[in-house]
C-alpha cells in the first residue's frame, strides 16, 4: 500500500510540475488578454461617464497613430530613393 501511495503523489507532482510549465509559457498571454479586457471595460465606463473627454482622447491617438505611421512610410520611401 505504501509504495502505490508513493507513486501516485509522485505522479501528481509530476501532473503539478507540468501544469505549471504551461502555466509558466501562457502567463504572458493571459495577462495581455486580463489588460486588454480591463481596457475594454474602462473605455465603456469612460464613455458613459465623460464621452466627450473620451472621444477627444481617442482623437488625439488616433491622430498621433496616423501622423507616425505617415511619418514611417516617407521615411521609408526616402531611404529606398537613396539606396
Amino acid at each position: 500500500m505504501g509504495n502505490a501511495g508513493m507513486e501516485f503523489l509522485l505522479l501528481w507532482a509530476d501532473e503539478l510540475d507540468d501544469a505549471l510549465a504551461v502555466l509558466r509559457h501562457y502567463a504572458p498571454r493571459i495577462l495581455g488578454l486580463i489588460v486588454a479586457l480591463a481596457l475594454f471595460a474602462a473605455t465603456g465606463l469612460a464613455l458613459i461617464l465623460a464621452p466627450h473627454v473620451t472621444l477627444a482622447v481617442f482623437a488625439v491617438i488616433l491622430s498621433a497613430t496616423l501622423f507616425e505611421t505617415l511619418r514611417r512610410r516617407r521615411a521609408r520611401i526616402a531611404a529606398e530613393r537613396d539606396d
